[in-house]
Formats: C-alpha cells, structure tokens, sequence
C-alpha cells in the first residue's frame, strides 16, 4: 500500500468513514477545504460539507477557519472532532481569543505550520499533528499556459487579494504613489469570481504576511497565484517558513523591499515570464495532499483509537494481577502517604514489593508500622539493603520477585489515585502492543502517543519533566520476563528509561493515558545535576537515537550524541557542526515531532554558545544563509536572531 492509498478503517471503530467538513471562513478559503476534502475521497472516506458545525453524530468532522466555533468549552470534545488550524502567529493570536485555544486544547489538531506546533505543547495542544498545504489540481486547477495574457492586454500592473490591514495598506499605497495601477480589496473582501476575473489581468502578484513578528508564509494566497500563474512577489525573510520549492520560483524579499522589487519586476517582462513557468513546475513538486493526509488520517485514527480504549479502561473493571514496586531510602517525610495510596487502589495489588536501599532515618519503622496496622499492607514484602545500592539495583532486586501481568512502579513523590492499578491494567489488556503506559497528574498533560513520547525524551530536561514520569508507570511484565529486561545499573536513576527504551527496541509502544491517575506531586526544592545524573542521562540519549533515527549510520549518531555532552568544544564552528548534524538526522523524516523536539534544542546550544560569548557578530546570519540550516531552523521564526550579537536580523 503507499502512503497515499486507501486508510484502513479499524475493526470495532465507533465513527464511520464519512468526514463531515465544515468551514467558519467565507467563501475565498473554500478552496482550502475542498483540497483536503477532494484528497479524503481519494483515500476511500466518503465527505459531505455541512453549513453548520457538529459532534453529535457518528461521522469525523473537520473544522476549518473555526476561530468562532461554538461548541462546549468546559469539557472534552468527543473523539470525532478536528480542528485544521490556518491561523500564522499562534501564540498572538490565542492571547486575544481564549477560546479558540480551549477548543484547540480539546480537539485533535491539524497544524499548518511547524512554527506554530513549536509552540503547540507551550500552548497546552498537545493532541497534534503537523498537515501542510498542498496542491490538489482538482480543488485548485492550473490555468492552462495559452490563457496567460499578452502583456498589452494586463491593464493592472500588481494585485493583493486578502485582508488589508494596515501594514499591508502601508506598502499598497506606496506602489499606487509610485504610479503603478493596484488592484486590491478595500472596505469588503473581494469573492473568489471576482478575484479570479482580476487575476489574469496582473502583471505581478503580492504576497504580505499578516502580521510582522510570524515566519510562516502565507501558502494559501501563494498557492493561488503560482496556479494562475502570476509572477509573485512575496515577503520572505530567511527565517521564513516555506517550502523551498516555492521558495525558489518566487521573488522573495523583505517588507521594506517590497514596493521597489515590484517595480523592477512589473519593467522585467522576460523575468515574469520565467517566474510564470516556475510556479506551476514548484507547486507540482509538492507532496501530493493526498498523501500527507492518509499519514495524518492513519496517525489520528491510532490516537483516536487509543483515547477510546483509555476512556473504556476508566470505565471498567480489571482481574489483572499487578506487582507494585516501590524503592525508598530515607523518606520518613513520605513513605506513609505513598503506602496509604497503595492501600487504597480500586484493584488490590497481587503483590507489594517495597525495596529500602539502606535509609538511616525512621523510614523502615514507618512501612513495619503501616504492615501491622492496615490488613491491606499486611503481605507487603519488605527487602532491606545492607549498604546503599542505588535506585537501579534496588529496584532490578524488586524487579525479580515481580509477579503477574504488570509492574507499577510507585513514586514517593507523586501519590497515586486509587483507580491506578484498575484502569492501567485495563487499558495493557485492551492494547497488547503496548509495554508501558502512565498517566498524567492535574498540574499538567503529557504527550499520549507513542512517537511523541520518543521524540520528548530527545530533550535535555530533568528527570521529573520527563514525557513518562516514573512513579506513573506500568509495565507489561510477561514482556519484560521472556526478554530478559532489566533495570541498568549503569543509567542510575534513570534506569527505568533505560527499561522503556529496551521494551521499544523489542518492538513495544509506549502510551500516556489522558486520565488523570495521579496525584498533584510535592514540591521539593530543586536540586542541581550531578556530574553523573548528565553523564546517565547521556547515556539515555546515546541508546535512545539509533530508535529515533533508524537508518542513521552509527558514525553520524555518535556525533548527534554530542547534543547530551557535558562539555563542548568551546570553538563556535562546533557549534555549527552540530546544528547541521541535527538538521541532516531530521532531514527527510516523516514525523514532524522528532524535528521540533531537536529545534528546541538547538535554540539550547544557541544560548550556551551565546552566554560564553562565542558566538561573533553575523554568526547567526551566517546559519541562516546555509540552504539546510535556514530550511531546518526557520520555524523557530525571529528566536533565531536573538543570538545574534547586536541582535540584527
């Protein structure tokens, strides 16, 4: 099957393939939805366009444009619901509409713009997934070469079609002070007919971004032209997010050139005419929009299903038998809350299993104490190291006298509602190829699917901000047993990512349940890293990258892996190896997650590199005039240039 081919619908799945769109826009962003709708009908899903948005029903619906959408927005949105958002300047733009960002914190996400996902988890979106725009000719046909018209006959020498705010209005009227015949919207958008009228007669289309600080290009409006084969001038910066394929048949300049760059190309019949070939050729290079949405149809489908089982798990009950694992050493402060919530579990433990690696406090009185006061901790198995281990030996010891269908790994920390155990164990038997599952606390989300999961372990953060939090964890331990799995006594306290990481190897999916299991964890004072916590967290990484990037040569792996070093070459072009080594493993990658993990990260080594003062003045100008490095780095938008000595962009 390719990538564009007919998506499978999943056996026992409670929404039909019938995709119901609506849109909130007007008329002139029809066309936007109709290439999404047309490409879900090449992927076998029957469609319909409603006037009216809805979830109840048995359908997908997909809003467009729906900055306005009047649904519920105190609770979720019922699976069925995605929001395609086409709005640049996210951030802005949700300080000014909170419910526009309710309603994307609820529903599934189809993002435009990979510098608006960078802002995605920040924003509290964190069921998402990047679907650009495209070229559907059936929804946008291309103008056939012979109608181009004669320059004689082209009576309007440029022409912008979109909302005239006034930035934009600023540069339309310098062209109409330098004499040159504007066609543009004033007081009431233009139809798409009386657009369309228009457009054969402009020598010169205009492309202006919207607003002054955003790096997305605005596709949509390019897209039209390009089809009808206008020359474009577009606003275009090197931090600006464009496809390079329409990056390189446009004139792309920055604001302040606008005006004279139209000029010039309005006198330059020779260069319009080669910019009229080259924008069909660029917009036929593109990713057929079929194809990415049958990747992003399949993806939501796998997250959609998860949700329903989650949901279904809540819901139910479990006969599974779970072993709870718990290492302690002093922690007198919390041993007896954190075995009150074991007490208290829904689904009673088949095994209690609390490991103390040698604590010279009250803690091993305290869990004696509890076993003869609370029946229910009565057959709790104690073992008590002479001399202190480390978490990772103490809980491999707790580890081999594990029985049953699932370990939970129990944290101090953060106590766990007593419906844990019931509803992860439910959800591992409803989903047999997941090995390990969590769960959120109220102060925060956690990215729910598998590749997302991977993707936020890349970032170098401390343990507790990790995509998996340890104490919320359960493992399928019939897995780990018949391979032979362990905690690595090498990776430290982070050894139970070390075990996550071997159950991924050996095929297994990682999952965060959208339910809150876990208790708000308690507020301790910040400890600084330890040589060897960077050092464990390294190695982490190191074994972590080949699962990232599977057909990474090992060679190239290891220079990525100098992302999690403890020191760095103090030589700025060290730092320039580095970011195109990030660039070129991301290069080609079909998850757009991965990518903007590691462009965080590279806004890190920016920063480290600029604190030390190391970075000369044009260094960050420099980057951005390297093909790979602008292409990777530019939906970072103007973060970039805040490196830059003197900060000139």
């Amino acid at each position: 099957m390719t990538a564009g081919g007919p998506v499978e619908w999943p056996e026992g799945f409670p929404y039909r393939p019938h995709l119901r769109f609506c849109s909130l826009g007007n008329e002139n962003v029809a066309e936007v939805m109709e290439s999404f709708r047309i490409a879900c009908e090449r992927l076998g899903c029957t469609t319909s366009v409603e006037a009216t948005p809805s979830v109840d029903n048995a359908d997908i619906n997909l809003f467009f444009f729906a900055m306005g959408l009047g649904l519920p927005s105190g609770q979720e949105l019922p699976p069925n619901a995605i929001v395609v958002n086409f709005e640049p300047a996210l951030p802005e733009l949700l300080e000014e509409i909170p419910g526009y960002r309710r309603l994307l914190q609820q529903a599934w996400v189809w993002e435009y713009s990979l510098e608006n996902l960078m802002h995605h988890q920040a924003l509290g979106i964190f069921r998402s997934d990047y679907v650009p725009l495209t070229f559907e000719p059936q929804a946008t046909p291309m103008l056939p070469e012979d109608q181009v018209l004669a320059d004689e006959a082209q009576d309007i020498d440029v022409i912008f079609f979109g909302e005239t705010m006034p930035r934009r209005l600023e540069v339309l009227r310098a062209l109409e002070a330098g004499g040159l015949r504007v066609a543009y919207p004033i007081g009431t958008s233009w139809t798409p007919a009386q657009r369309d009228a228009l457009l054969p007669r402009a020598k010169v289309g205009l492309n202006m971004r919207k607003a002054d600080r955003t790096a997305t290009a605005e596709v949509p409006r390019l897209s039209i032209l390009l089809r009808n084969r206008k020359a474009v001038v577009s606003e275009l910066y090197p931090h600006s997010e464009i496809p390079a394929a329409l990056r390189d048949a446009v004139e792309g300049c920055t604001k302040d050139e606008l005006v004279e760059r139209v000029r010039t190309l309005v006198a330059d019949a020779p260069r319009r005419r080669a910019l009229e070939r080259a924008g069909p050729l660029a917009l036929m290079r593109l990713p057929p929009q079929q194809a990415l949405l049958a990747g992003a149809l399949r993806r939501y489908l796998a997250a959609t299903r998860q949700r329903l089982i989650g949901s279904q798990a809540v819901a139910s009950g479990s006969r599974a038998a779970v072993s709870v694992l718990m290492v302690t050493r002093n922690d007198d402060a919390d041993v007896v809350e954190a075995l009150a919530s074991i007490a208290a579990q829904t689904l009673a433990p088949h095994r209690i299993i609390v490991v103390d690696d040698a604590s010279t406090d009250g803690t091993v009185a305290l869990i004696r104490e509890r076993m003869q006061a609370d029946p229910r901790l009565s057959g709790l198995l104690l073992l008590q190291a002479s001399t202190p281990m480390g978490w990772a030996a103490a809980a491999q010891w707790g580890l081999s006298l594990a029985e049953g269908d699932a370990l939970a790994l129990w944290s101090l920390a953060t106590p766990s509602e007593p419906g844990r155990l019931q509803v992860q164990s439910a959800f591992l038997r409803a989903s047999p190829a997941v090995g390990a599952v969590g769960a959120r606390n109220p102060t925060g989300r956690l990215p729910e699917m598998h590749a997302q999961i991977l993707a936020g372990m890349l970032v170098h953060m401390p343990s507790d901000q990790q995509p998996m939090a340890m104490g919320s964890l359960m493992l399928a331990l019939p897995r780990i047993r018949q391979r032979g799995f362990g905690f690595d006594a090498t990776l430290g306290e982070f050894a139970w990512m070390g075990l996550l990481l071997e159950l991924v190897r050996d095929g297994a999916l990682l999952a965060n349940l959208n339910a809150e299991l876990m208790a708000p964890p308690k507020i301790h004072a910040p400890s600084a890293p330890t040589a060897a916590t960077v050092i464990a967290l390294a190695r982490v990484r190191e074994r972590l990258l080949p699962l990232v990037f599977p057909d990474l040569p090992s060679s190239a792996a290891q220079r990525l892996a100098r992302l999690y070093g403890h020191e760095w070459a103090p030589d700025a072009s060290d730092a320039t190896a580095l970011l195109r080594d990030i660039a070129t493993a991301c290069e080609g990658r079909d998850d757009p997650h991965v990518a903007t993990m590691l462009r965080g990260e590279c806004l890190r080594v920016l920063d480290v590199y600029a604190q030390n003062a190391r970075l000369a003045p044009g260094y960050v100008r420099g980057l951005m005039a390297e093909p790979l490095l602008r292409d990777f780095l530019a939906p970072l938008g103007e973060r970039i240039y805040s490196f830059e000595p003197g900060g000139t962009s």
